[in-house]
């Protein structure tokens, strides 16, 4: 004879399959949470990759500012710093910068006004594992050179300029070098470098002629 299962262990049942039901949703929202957490990861560890490789390259713009001022470049010349040459991204005036010291024609490219190459890589087409877009794989690198005065022309005033202190006579006109010789000026290299995944840096370097 058989025996009908009583209310109370049908209760139970029910119980015990909505508690599995619950569950089963945490379980499964804990694990769309660490996939996202994990692709998150995945990006945030690339663009800092990226980012360091970007700070890496931006030594070769800076290689080549500095080449500009070497004998034999277009900067090379004493009088030649004097005036603005678009050909070297040269100014011979501090240009307009943001509230991070970046030159504005660095951030925004409508007010390029240079007309020098770029140092641009291979731009051979990628599709990112992760997002599946498609990148390249080279960089491009911008740099601008000003000079840190306020007119342009031969500097006969030292309040028209930033002078440097290295070389300095410490006689009655620290502003020379030499008793007699030229400002110690100080010109302001700043690089921009792009890469993939639209990241970009930043990098500043003064030097002194």
């Amino acid at each position: 004879m058989s025996r009908i299962p009583s209310r109370s262990v049908r209760r139970e049942s029910g119980v015990v399959l909505l508690f599995a039901l619950v569950l089963l949703v945490i379980l499964l929202l804990s694990s769309i949470a660490l996939v996202r957490s994990s692709v998150n990861s995945t990006l945030a560890a690339g663009n800092i990759s990226f980012k360091r490789d970007l700070q890496m390259q931006a030594g070769r713009g800076i290689q080549a500012a500095e080449n500009e001022f070497k004998s034999g470049g277009p900067l090379a010349s004493a009088t030649t710093l004097d005036s603005d040459l678009a050909s070297a991204n040269y100014s011979s005036t501090m240009l307009p910068s943001g509230p991070n010291g970046i030159p504005t024609m660095l951030l925004d490219d409508s007010a390029w006004t240079m007309t020098g190459s770029d140092i641009s890589d291979s731009t051979a087409p990628i599709t990112d594992p992760v997002t599946h877009k498609t990148i390249t794989t080279g960089v491009t690198i911008r740099y601008v050179i000003d000079r840190l005065c306020t007119n342009t022309g031969a500097v006969t005033d030292p309040s028209q300029c930033v002078i440097g202190q290295l070389g300095q006579d410490k006689g009655g006109t620290a502003w020379l070098k030499k008793a007699g010789g030229t400002p110690q000026l100080v010109y302001r290299i700043t690089v921009r470098v792009l890469g993939p995944h639209n990241t970009q840096t930043f990098v500043q370097q003064l030097i002194s002629e």
